[in-house]
């Protein structure tokens, strides 16, 4: 039994992902091994095309539209003239030369995803992925040292920056707010020592909140320094992802010469944030593209939750149990592949020779038998 899918799916070229074998990337995040052919009228200039063709397929599986295949498709040229850039090293696997003189070459080239996605990103394409992530900025912790207004000011700069690189963000005004009007919040906030940008993250369900805090350092004889802190964390899981660290030169004056300071301390710490930031979401967007599968009024017992998880996971990068009928899997694969595969598990160990159909509202999918 076939389910088909009706997700476009954006493929260059056939490409042998290689697993099981003994690399020296096995290890490295940042790097894919693929094996691809090349063709070219000498060897040289066949292994030229190989690397174009692993860059090609390499891109391929950060694609998910049509409109961002578009965008790729009007800058293709750029991106692969810097093939050198993106493979690290190559393993000549087989070489032939026709009797037109042309030269056939298979290599196993080693791509350094880390600039793949740099260059997607300046296209917009991860972040349309990520449909914009969205952040909490909010003061550090209770029982952390900070200056209200500074830290204030700073907050509001780091929000600006963040906006202005397509990420969404709720302005200080409205997160006070908030809390003002939830009587539970309010009375955490005045009575207890909590991470109240971990709450406010968890209830607007954003992405990532990052806790700031501003002072002013007293050098002696006069002078002052800015430093300007920020903690970085995964909201979904509290977990720290980094500390950052700001700081301003040295400077006598009065109040207006201190706001100076803050602005330079931010304005040196604003990059960090967004260099841990990205790190986040391209471990995310490595994954693949997430989906919701759902499976309605299937059989209950063992057996069908097993033979359900053992498919899920068996073409997945990540599967997720959300109850007894929804899980989250993350894809770099084709999804009309892995829906076939759902379909004909079902099909052989849950419902011999019952037909299914489904529902796909792009990233949501249910599955169900016919009637």
């Amino acid at each position: 039994m076939r389910i088909k899918a009706i997700v476009l799916t954006f493929i260059l070229l056939t490409v042998s992902f290689v697993f099981g074998q003994t690399s020296a990337y096995m290890q490295d995040h940042n790097v894919t091994e693929i094996e691809v052919q090349g063709v070219g009228s000498s060897m040289q200039n066949a292994i030229t095309d190989a690397k174009r063709n692993a860059i090609g397929a390499a891109i391929g599986t950060y694609l998910q539209s049509e409109q961002e295949m578009q965008n790729y498709m009007t800058v293709k040229d750029k991106v692969l003239a810097k093939s050198e850039g993106f493979v690290k090293s190559f393993e000549l696997k087989d070489k032939s030369k026709g009797p037109d003189g042309a030269w056939t070459v298979t290599i196993k080239a080693a791509v350094t995803k880390d600039m793949i996605m740099s260059d997607l990103e300046a296209l917009g394409i991860l972040m349309s992925q990520l449909d914009n992530p969205s952040l909490v900025v909010f003061y550090a912790p209770k029982g952390v040292p900070y200056d209200q207004r500074f830290t204030e000011q700073g907050i509001n700069q780091i929000n600006q920056y963040f906006t202005t690189n397509r990420y969404n963000v709720y302005d200080l005004d409205q997160l006070n707010a908030m809390i003002e009007d939830d009587m539970s919040m309010k009375q955490i906030s005045i009575g207890e020592d909590v991470d109240m940008a971990q709450i406010l993250a968890k209830k607007l369900k954003t992405d990532i909140y990052v806790t700031v805090s501003l002072i002013l350092e007293d050098l002696g004889n006069g002078k002052k320094k800015a430093k300007a802190t920020a903690k970085i964390f995964n909201a979904s899981t509290a977990k720290l992802l980094g500390v950052q660290n700001g700081y301003s030169d040295e400077i006598f004056g009065n109040t207006t010469a201190f706001d100076a300071n803050i602005d330079q301390a931010v304005k040196k710490l604003m990059p960090l944030i967004m260099n841990q930031v990205k790190g986040f979401w391209k471990e995310q967007i490595d994954k693949g593209k997430q989906y919701v599968i759902l499976f309605s009024k299937l059989p209950q017992g063992r057996k069908v939750k097993a033979a359900i998880l053992g498919v899920l996971q068996s073409e997945a990068k990540e599967v997720k149990k959300v109850s007894t009928e929804e899980y989250q899997v993350w894809l770099n694969t084709s999804i009309d592949d892995y829906l076939d595969k759902i379909g004909d598990a079902i099909q052989e160990q849950i419902y011999e020779g019952k037909d299914f159909d489904y529902s796909n509202r792009g990233d949501r999918i249910d599955i169900f038998p016919t009637k």
